[in-house]
C-alpha cells in the first residue's frame, strides 16, 4: 500500500482538455466539408442529399460527443467517498475503503485498432471492478495524484484482452444497453427523418 493521506485530502480529475481541441476541430472541419459540398453542387440527386443528410449530421454527432466525454466525465475523492460522473452525466459513488489496489491493462483487442490502449482501474474487495477509465484521456500525473490520495502503489501495466480483464475484474468492460439503445433509437429517428424529408420534397 501507498503512504497514508489525511481524509481530508480532496482531489478531483478530469480528462486532459486536448479533447476539447480535437472536438471542436473535428465539428470545424464537418462544417467546412458541409460548406465545400454545398458550394460544389455535390448533392445534385435525390439520392447525393440523403446521403449527405445522413453522413453529416452522424459527424457531427461524433464531434459532439467527443466534447462531451472531455466536459463531463470526472472523479473526486472528498473524504471517504470517491464520487465519479460519466460520459453522459450519470452519478455514483462508492466508499474510499472499498478500495483495494488499482490496476494498468494495456488493451490488445483489435477494435482498438493498432496502438493498444491503457485502461487504468480501481479494485474493489470483492475483485470486482469499481472504476474504469482511459489512461490516454488523463494527464498520468492526475492518476498518480488520485493513486496517491487513495494511499495505494501505481499499478504495473500488463498486457490483457477485453475478455481477460472482464474474467479477472467483473464489470471492467460491462456493456451498457441502455446507452446502445438510445444510440440506435437516435440513429433510426434521424434516417426517417431524412427519408421523409426526401420523400416530402421529391
Amino acid at each position: 500500500m501507498g503512504a497514508f493521506v489525511s481524509l481530508s485530502t480532496t482531489v478531483v480529475i478530469r480528462p486532459e482538455r486536448s479533447g476539447y481541441v480535437f472536438g471542436c476541430g473535428f465539428l470545424l472541419a464537418t462544417a467546412v466539408l458541409w460548406v465545400i459540398a454545398q458550394a460544389m453542387h455535390s448533392t445534385k440527386s435525390q439520392n447525393d442529399l440523403i446521403i449527405a443528410w445522413i453522413v453529416f449530421p452522424l459527424l457531427a454527432l461524433f464531434g459532439i460527443s467527443i466534447l462531451l466525454g472531455t466536459a463531463l466525465p470526472k472523479v473526486t475523492v472528498d473524504g471517504d467517498s470517491v464520487q465519479v460522473r460519466d460520459r453522459l452525466g450519470r452519478h455514483r459513488h462508492f466508499s474510499r475503503s472499498e478500495v483495494t489496489h488499482a490496476a494498468m491493462r494495456s488493451i490488445i483487442a483489435p477494435r482498438h485498432g493498432w496502438y493498444p490502449t491503457n485502461a487504468f482501474l480501481l479494485i474493489g474487495n470483492d475483485g470486482r471492478a469499481l472504476l474504469h477509465l482511459a489512461e490516454r484521456d488523463y494527464d498520468t500525473r492526475a492518476l498518480e495524484r488520485l493513486v496517491e490520495t487513495l494511499g495505494l502503489e501505481w499499478p504495473e501495466t500488463k498486457s490483457a484482452s477485453v475478455g481477460q480483464i472482464n474474467r479477472e475484474f467483473p464489470g471492467a468492460f460491462a456493456f451498457d444497453f441502455q446507452t446502445i439503445a438510445i444510440a440506435i433509437l437516435f440513429i433510426l429517428a434521424v434516417a426517417l427523418a431524412v427519408i421523409t424529408l426526401a420523400v416530402w420534397f421529391r
